[in-house]
């Protein structure tokens, strides 16, 4: 018994770490183990509690594999786009995407090359953050505050325009932050060398 409770002791981390996530319509992650999917609702469990939800706020499900499933249930189908002129539209894309839109390659990637570049080599990571910050970004990180915008192109289009100022925000703050402490490390190594040469 003991042998057993030490094994499941040891296997909760691997556990805990597979879990899928819940993308609800709303744009809000709800890590979670989903159970069960019917076309009224998702099953899913946190801990030891056994929750649902509403199929109908449930935009997308990745699984702990690496699959996704978008959930096409008819509330969701039958949905339509909202009527919004091209320039509202392109405003609430850039909107959703300031506020939804998550770059969480940009900063460390840069700063990460830029550090190691630099330190180095004594090059910047100029070149690894313009490439991070020219690619544009994949549909699939487009968190949109209602599914239905994304058939809007005027909305992905606002979208994407924002989703590619951030990740060049991001991009450079990694720049200046690598570089920052690509200086220090530098600095001190020579203040080292030179204090053990005299």
């Amino acid at each position: 018994m003991q042998r057993f409770l030490l094994f499941l002791f040891l296997l909760m981390p691997a556990l805990t770490q597979a879990q899928d996530v819940i993308l609800r319509t709303s744009g809000e992650e709800l890590p979670a183990k989903v159970v069960r999917i019917t076309p009224d609702q998702v099953v899913y469990m946190t801990g030891t509690d056994t929750l649902q939800l509403p199929a109908t706020e449930v935009f997308l499900i990745r699984y702990a594999n690496g699959t996704k499933e978008v959930l096409g249930n008819k509330a969701v189908a039958t949905t339509t786009v909202p009527a919004l002129t091209p320039q509202q539209a392109e405003q609430l894309g850039r909107s959703d995407a300031r506020q939804l839109f998550k770059a969480k390659g940009a900063f460390w990637g840069t700063c990460g090359a830029t550090f190691i570049t630099m330190s180095a080599y004594g090059l910047g990571g100029v070149a690894t953050g313009a490439a991070i910050a020219a690619t544009p970004p994949k549909d699939k990180n487009l968190i949109p505050s209602r599914p239905e915008l994304l058939q809007n192109p005027d909305y992905v289009r606002g979208y994407k325009q924002q989703a590619q100022n951030k990740k060049l925000g991001k991009a450079a703050a990694g720049f200046g932050v690598g570089a920052g402490a690509a200086l220090v490390v530098v600095s001190v190594a020579v203040i080292v060398a030179l204090t053990q040469w005299q």
